[in-house]
């Protein structure tokens, strides 16, 4: 499976005219043109869509940034309001999905609250998730009061607590919802009924929570206690049904809910974000990224939003399909003019935990003055053929139903201004191959999102030879004004449910132990496909203790949840990731990392309320560190690891000036690991500024600060964005591929740092692989890197000695 958790699920994660998500009203037009006049089926019996409507509408005031309405339609419902609102734009996108102690030590939170005094109190932080158990202690005051003053519940029908609130939200509308006030869940939880209470059955949500602001009270030393232990706790269940699979409209309805409620009790607040997905351009301009952007920014003060970078990043190896390694769900490919280029999708086998049907979602993104058609073969057999730009075309062969969307050219299919869609949809075979084949000129992006029998819940999901590390930064992470937090290892042992110590090995049958300390191996990798750094930061994310939901306890619940061992706990096999108290369980993801980060943004608007995203953002960077483990891509770790006492320093110092000069701790920081032979395509890196002690330095005199360029030049100069902290971006000119870039960081002329980007048109080519064209997309077989499951890095160890896990 992608994600070394028992459930890889849970694991938890422009231009103006560009769209990442598809455009139904133009696209269906398209599609009866060809003759296909109804609604794919992919796209479900309630069609969830971000209607966009035109400046001139008069209700803009209604609408998320001015554009958007959520809207369910049904596909009669779907046709009839394509026909009556020509001028509306519905916009939709496949589910996003959750992507799922000793954090504290990591992090540096105990010392910053100690040092401050500030604990998140007077701050809200909402949650976005699949709910939450509001009877669990550590989201409980000491008297037993709940400490959720509200809670938007999109899986249940509106009642009448809070009638008011339920209209104004539109729960009395075709999309139904439930929304309680903590008073409210204060009599549920009294009332002597057991189970009527708002439930996180999918145990995400709570867990989730816990990690930002649970109190920790469900145990007498309050060994699990969150960042923000103080906060004030909202919730959104965005989730409707029980499979986790969370729509882009309840995102946005609740986002906004949450923001206008805390501003209405004068508090500020930030939102965490622990789901996403992969389909899309990556670049920030879907609709759902663009309307949560327009909650924060400069003009909204004491609001943030962090988000789950995505746990897309595993490569894999061994699988023995015969094609070039590694595999993975993205990757990027060359179109050169006269010679078509062949690219496997490859579903996942039953031996890798796959069952039969599901659907595939292959997203690629193109770049201005490209000119790709799309064709897809099914079993080394011609299927749909070569659809030109501007085109859409569904065929059926068997049980299997394939559709593309590639546009536009010079025709209103917008499913993005330099993009196409390849939809694979039925009851095709574990391991079926399906080949993308593109023909003209470009370079293309791909990346792939599975469901049903391909999910990567139970297996890899399917995957694409060649795959990439970098540029798997899921949706919404990509957009440049979100924060987007990636994953490092918290723990490789714990205690388990039989009291016993379970501990990590760094693979299957290894006798070390994983590093701790050390990037995830799955964590996504940036850039962004505009080449925004990303992620902005990571934090522990592997292997992290949180509060477990009643109803996600695998002992209890027949073994689901996204806590369950699955086989991976040994044999016999037990639930070896709930821990000795019975009221806590381990999990892995960015979804751990992001509420780590949401509870560190808490402290800081405790202490400055008035702080913009942006300036948080800065702040947390500013004080980030290097990893003690291993770094398995720069481009997984962003400018580095949380650390609050750094932030704190960084905070003081915007007050007070350090007078601290740079030395050889500086650091480079680069948001991919070449850079293309194009002057519109720049390459992002931050300076961070250090003593020789790896203190922030700043303060001094910006003019004995200087980067020089060889092989390229500075498109922006430096320039500083907090203490010790400088952004800045290079390009390179055409022509050049083949050669080095290099950077050389001086002060007063004296060397701090220095690195060397080789120059391509994409990284196999920068990096000497060019690729084979002209029936394989990838050049022959790189050396292994992970094992095909990464996931299984847990069973070796279970035995060994006790080694106190605290």
């Amino acid at each position: 499976m992608r994600l070394p958790v028992p459930l890889a699920a849970a694991l938890v994660l422009c231009s103006s005219t560009a769209h990442a998500q598809l455009e139904l009203g133009a696209a269906l037009r398209a599609l009866q043109a060809s003759g296909s006049p109804t609604v794919p089926s992919a796209l479900g019996e309630r069609v969830p869509v971000l209607a966009e409507y035109p400046a001139d509408s008069g209700l803009s005031e209604l609408l998320v940034a001015g554009r958007y309405r959520p809207l369910w339609l049904g596909p009669s419902e779907l046709q009839a309001f394509v026909g009556e609102h020509p001028q509306v734009k519905l916009h939709w996108a496949p589910p996003r999905w959750p992507l799922m102690d000793q954090a504290q030590r990591w992090v540096g939170a105990k010392t910053f609250r100690t040092e401050t005094g500030f604990t998140g109190k007077g701050v809200v932080i909402g949650i976005v998730d699949t709910g939450l158990d509001v009877t669990h202690r550590d989201l409980r005051g000491a008297d037993g009061a709940s400490r959720i003053r509200f809670l938007v519940d999109m899986s249940r029908p509106p009642g009448d607590r809070q009638p008011e609130l339920e209209e104004e939200y539109g729960c009395t509308g075709d999309a139904e919802c439930a929304i309680y006030s903590n008073e409210d869940l204060d009599a549920l939880m009294n009332n002597g009924v057991t189970g009527d209470e708002p439930r996180d059955a999918y145990g995400h949500g709570t867990h989730v929570a816990s990690l930002a602001a649970g109190n920790g009270l469900s145990t007498k030393s309050a060994r699990y206690a969150g960042i923000a232990p103080e906060a004030v706790i909202f919730g959104a269940r965005v989730s409707r049904a029980g499979d986790g699979a969370i729509r882009d409209p309840d995102i946005i309805t609740a986002t906004r809910f949450i923001f206008e409620q805390a501003e209405r009790l004068g508090m500020p607040a930030v939102i965490n974000l622990s789901l996403g997905g992969d389909f899309g351009p990556h670049d920030g301009s879907s609709p759902l990224e663009q309307g949560l952007a327009s909650f924060v920014g400069p003009e909204h003060p004491g609001r943030a939003i962090v988000v789950a970078a995505g746990n897309s990043g595993g490569l894999y190896a061994g699988i023995g399909t015969g094609e070039p390694e590694p595999f993975g769900i993205h990757t990027e490919v060359h179109v050169p003019r006269e010679s078509p280029v062949e690219i496997p999708i490859m579903t996942p086998t039953v031996g890798l935990g796959a069952r039969k049907g599901g659907t595939v979602y292959a997203w690629l993104g193109f770049r201005p003055g490209d000119e790709v058609s799309v064709a897809l073969d099914q079993k080394g057999e011609d299927w749909i053929p070569e659809v030109k730009p501007g085109q859409a075309t569904t065929f059926t062969k068997g049980d299997v139903k394939g559709t593309i969307f590639n546009g536009p050219s010079q025709s209103s299919i917008q499913v993005g201004e330099h993009n196409a869609v390849v939809i694979i949809d039925g009851d095709f075979e574990p391991g079926a191959v399906f080949t993308v084949r593109l023909s003209g000129h470009g370079t293309v992006s791909l990346w792939l999102q599975s469901q049903g029998g391909a999910s990567p819940d139970i297996s890899t999901g399917a995957l694409l030879p060649r795959g990439e590390k970098q540029g798997t930064i899921n949706i919404p992470a990509s957009h440049p004004d979100l924060i987007a937090v990636g994953a490092t290892v918290n723990r490789n042992r714990w205690l388990d449910s039989r009291g016993q110590p379970f501990l990590v090995g760094e693979s299957d049958g290894s006798d070390r132990l994983l590093e701790e300390d050390s990037t995830a191996v799955f964590s996504a990798a940036g850039p962004n496909a505009l080449g925004a750094m990303k992620p902005d930061i990571v934090a522990p994310g592997m292997y992290v203790v949180g509060a477990m939901s009643a109803d996600a306890d695998p002992r209890s619940n027949g073994g689901q949840g996204v806590f369950a061992s699955q086989g991976r706990c040994g044999a016999p096999d037990y639930e070896c990731f709930v821990t000795d108290d019975d009221e806590h369980a381990v999990t892995s993801g960015t979804s751990m990392s992001s509420p780590i980060v949401a509870g560190a943004v808490a402290l800081l608007f405790e202490s400055r309320p008035e702080l913009t995203q942006g300036q948080v953002r800065a702040l947390l960077q500013a004080g980030a560190r290097q990893p003690s483990g291993a770094v398995l891509a720069e481009q997984q770790l962003g400018p580095g690891v949380l650390d609050l006492n750094g932030t704190l320093g960084a905070l003081l110092a915007e007050d007070s000036p350090l007078g601290r000069e740079p030395a050889g701790k500086s650091r480079i920081a680069l948001a991919a690991s070449y850079i293309r032979p194009d002057v519109g395509q720049p390459l992002e890196g931050l300076l961070e500024l250090r003593d020789a002690a790896d203190s922030i330095a700043d303060g001094f005199d910006e003019r004995r600060l200087a980067l020089e360029v060889v092989g390229g030049s500075l498109s922006r100069p430096p320039a500083r964005r907090a203490p010790g902290l400088y952004g800045f971006a290079v390009t390179a000119p055409p022509g050049s591929g083949g050669s080095e870039l290099r950077l050389a960081l001086r002060f007063d002329g004296q060397l701090l740092a220095s690195r060397t980007v080789p120059v391509g048109v994409d990284r196999w080519v920068a990096e000497g692989e060019p690729l084979a064209h002209g029936g394989c997309s990838t050049a022959p077989s790189t050396p292994r890197g992970w094992l095909a499951y990464p996931v299984l890095l847990l069973a070796a160890l279970a035995r060994r000695r006790y080694i106190e896990t605290r």
